[in-house]
């Protein structure tokens, strides 16, 4: 707001430059001098007596209208500014470099009042035109991101960090973050690399950078990057890791789910207890992966000893018509097995001999 106020002490050269009624300049004028002065209740009645006097459609009219919005932003009274502003600008009165700045002004106005699209609509005319100053091209950046136009904000967001690569960390993320918006996992993979550059003992960051990786479908990558940074002494939850996996799996992808888990228990990323075992085992079988599944299942059974872990693999026996390795385990099954499970394994035995005397 600082650089609206400033445009103030211009106003009087840019007047100055048109020709204008000189009772409205004498108005104008005079408004300007109370401004200066704090009385900006003498100021506003001023320039609403010169409103009055104007012809409708005038250069006149669109100055002094100009200038009620100018007055209004010294009051902090942006509702107001934003409205005089919108008229002086709808008259196509002012000088083309007046009302550029205007626009410009007009847009972070906007901006602050949360009318994000009409503010990057008058900052992308600025844009059009070839006048839209850095401070006010971030501003734009910041607005299409607001509003998911994000394949509009990355060419801008790009410029931004070209021209001042040591730019804070945030316009980094924010490229990041568009890039994993529209499923471009590779370029926010770059733009995290920069990052880690800067910071490169950020967990978060490292985090970022694995689950990128694995998004982007590359499974042993994103292990191998987690291990670096472990090699690196950075340290992660068990929990991050976790729900790297689980970002797989809400994404649909149970075999890239499997994958990476997989990976994160062989480089001991993640403890291999009985709970991730067994939730390995099941991502594979909602994978599909049906000899993947029957090994995850036996290595647990085989540790467990359990009977419903046993019937586990047995099920996938029993429909892969593995009938010798089908009655096998369910003989291992049986001893710890309950009376209903019981029941089921005589079902399956009765079922298994069956089809081997048919076959």
């Amino acid at each position: 707001m600082r650089a609206l106020v400033m445009l103030l002490m211009l106003w009087g050269a840019a007047v100055q430059a048109q020709s204008i009624d000189p009772a409205a300049f004498a108005a104008l004028n005079k408004a300007q001098q109370a401004q200066q002065s704090g009385d900006y209740s003498a100021a506003g009645n001023s320039l609403l007596a010169a409103l009055e006097q104007a012809s409708d459609g005038s250069i006149e009219q669109a100055l002094v209208e100009q200038r009620l919005g100018y007055l209004a932003i010294a009051r902090d009274r942006n509702a107001e500014a934003i409205g005089w502003l919108r008229k002086a600008l709808s008259r196509e009165q002012l000088d083309a470099e007046a009302a550029s700045q205007d626009r410009r002004n007009l847009a972070q106005l906007l901006a602050a009042e949360g009318q994000a699209r009409e503010a990057a609509a008058l900052l992308e005319t600025e844009l059009a035109a070839g006048s839209l100053p850095r401070e006010n091209r971030r501003l734009l950046v910041q607005l299409y991101n607001q509003l998911e136009q994000y394949s509009k904000a990355l060419p801008l967001a790009e410029e931004v960090v070209r021209e001042e690569p040591g730019v804070e960390a945030v316009w980094y993320q924010l490229l990041v973050g568009m890039n994993y918006r529209l499923q471009r996992y590779e370029a926010a993979e770059r733009w995290l690399k920069v990052l880690l550059k800067r910071e490169p003992g950020n967990a978060e960051y490292w985090r970022q950078l694995a689950g990128m990786q694995s998004l982007d479908k590359r499974q042993r990558a994103a292990a191998g990057t987690l291990r670096l940074a472990y090699e690196a002494g950075v340290r992660f939850k068990a929990q991050d890791l976790d729900n790297l996996v689980a970002l797989q799996v809400n994404a649909g992808a149970p075999w890239q789910a499997a994958r990476l888990l997989e990976a994160l228990l062989k480089r001991q990323l993640l403890a291999a207890n009985g709970a991730r075992q067994e939730r390995l085992a099941q991502l594979w079988q909602q994978a599909r992966d049906h000899d993947r599944a029957k090994s995850a299942w036996t290595a647990l059974a085989r540790s467990s000893g359990r009977a419903d872990h046993w019937l586990r693999v047995a099920a996938i026996q029993l429909n892969q018509g593995d009938w010798e390795e089908l009655l096998s385990s369910l003989e291992l099954a049986r001893p710890a097995a309950s009376a209903e499970q019981r029941r089921t394994l005589n079902q399956w035995a009765s079922y298994a001999r069956q089809a081997q005397e048919e076959g």
